[in-house]
């Protein structure tokens, strides 16, 4: 008998602990939609970043940089700030653009292996950006 209330009363003098860590723990969820928001603000500044890298050493025109932020504008409705954060990443870019023309006057192979691969990866990495996906 003695054994069930020292239980009963280490539970008791726990409840309280427990029930904070509870809460402390559905607060800490985050919100379906803001990280939504969060997520498509990223993707749109790494969309930028990537534009200007493919504009500067992958070939694409100009014009195909700006249907493909257009086309993209319209995918990531969930971006509250898609053209600030594009433009983050834009100028993101042209840091990685001097660090790739030094490669390019210092290590010429090395430069053409880097734009040919990141040329491939920011490709397949445009196009899967804008495939259309089911609602969750």
């Amino acid at each position: 008998m003695y054994k069930n209330r020292s239980w009963h009363h280490a539970l008791l003098a726990l409840a309280p602990m427990l029930a904070l860590f509870l809460s402390l723990l559905l607060l800490a969820q985050p919100r379906p939609a803001l990280a939504s928001e969060d997520g498509a603000n990223a993707s749109a500044e790494a969309a930028g970043q990537r534009a200007r890298f493919a504009q500067e050493f992958c070939g694409e025109s100009a014009q195909n940089v700006t249907q493909y932020k257009e086309k993209l504008a319209k995918i990531l409705v969930e971006a509250s700030q898609f053209d600030t954060r594009w433009q983050m990443g834009w100028r993101r870019g042209d840091s990685d653009a001097i660090q790739m023309r030094s490669l390019q006057l210092n290590a010429p192979s090395e430069f053409a292996a880097r734009v040919k691969a990141n040329c491939e990866r920011i490709k397949w990495q445009a196009d899967n950006s804008l495939r259309a996906r089911p609602p969750k």
